[in-house]
């Protein structure tokens, strides 16, 4: 079982960040793991063309905090919408429900307005 939890790191990457160059283990694509080391290397370049003073170990960190912030704030917009979808199902479920409850009460009605019908005609026929 704790094997199952563990994902596959398939895929051996090496990236270029701020002139260094890593390699990677993801089970992630190349493709994915070049982009998003891109995406790194831009913000440190443009945080570096503001300020060049500033370490690259400094931007990395702002940027770390940058980046699980929005992790944060995505993981907690997910459990809203998870939230949601929640109450959306319960409202849907109770209304199946209750449109089921009044198919059957259409039903009862039919039957029973057949059977006074039938009735009717009964009484009907016994007069002629």
């Amino acid at each position: 079982m704790e094997n199952e939890n563990k994902k596959e790191l398939k895929n051996t990457v090496t990236v270029r960040i701020a002139g260094a160059e890593y390699t990677i283990k993801t089970e992630e694509s190349a493709e994915f793991t070049q982009n998003l080391a891109k995406e790194i290397n831009s913000k440190i370049n443009e945080i570096k063309t503001v300020n060049p003073y500033v370490s690259t170990s400094q931007i990395a960190i702002l940027l770390a905090l940058e980046y699980a912030s929005d992790c944060k704030k995505a993981t907690e917009r997910t459990e809203a919408i998870r939230s949601e979808i929640k109450v959306y199902l319960e409202d849907t479920a109770k209304a199946q429900s209750e449109r089921d409850f009044y198919k059957r009460e259409i039903e009862r009605m039919k039957a029973e307005a057949k059977s006074k019908a039938n009735q009717i005609n009964l009484f009907s026929d016994d007069k002629k």
